[in-house]
């Protein structure tokens, strides 16, 4: 029979125990996409060596993984865009420009690039010049 003490002894036994890590099970089964992704540092280099993608393609379905050569590319693709993005800092953000404030909230703008028709606080350039 199972007692407090046997409960609270699992328990605590429980709580150290690490959570099972699915991609560590040697026995899962893996999609075409997770195999490639898993065997894509050697497929990249067979690549550089002068191997196709159609010979690559031969070679992964004798070894049960039936992948399209599109499929192949596009996959090799996103892992080396991974490993792009991973070796890349982010850039740091750049500040933006303090925008000046006006006693009446609006922006001043350069006589230079206002035109005749349109001014910041609404009146005809004409009319403001007039006495």
């Amino acid at each position: 029979m199972v007692t407090m003490k046997d409960i609270q002894s699992i328990r605590e036994d429980l709580k150290k125990q690490k959570p099972a890590d699915p991609a560590n099970n040697i026995n899962n089964p893996l999609s075409n996409r997770e195999a490639v992704k898993q065997l894509a540092p050697t497929l990249l280099k067979m690549r550089k060596r002068g191997f196709t993608t159609s010979a690559l393609v031969e070679l992964l379905q004798k070894h049960q993984i039936s992948i399209k050569g599109s499929d192949l590319t596009r996959y090799l693709r996103a892992f080396q865009g991974d490993k792009n993005a991973e070796a890349k800092s982010p850039l740091p953000e750049r500040p933006s420009a303090p925008v000046a404030d006006s006693p009446n909230g609006s922006i001043n703008i350069d006589e230079a690039t206002t035109s005749n028709f349109w001014q910041s606080d609404g009146v005809d350039q004409k009319e403001a010049e007039e006495p």
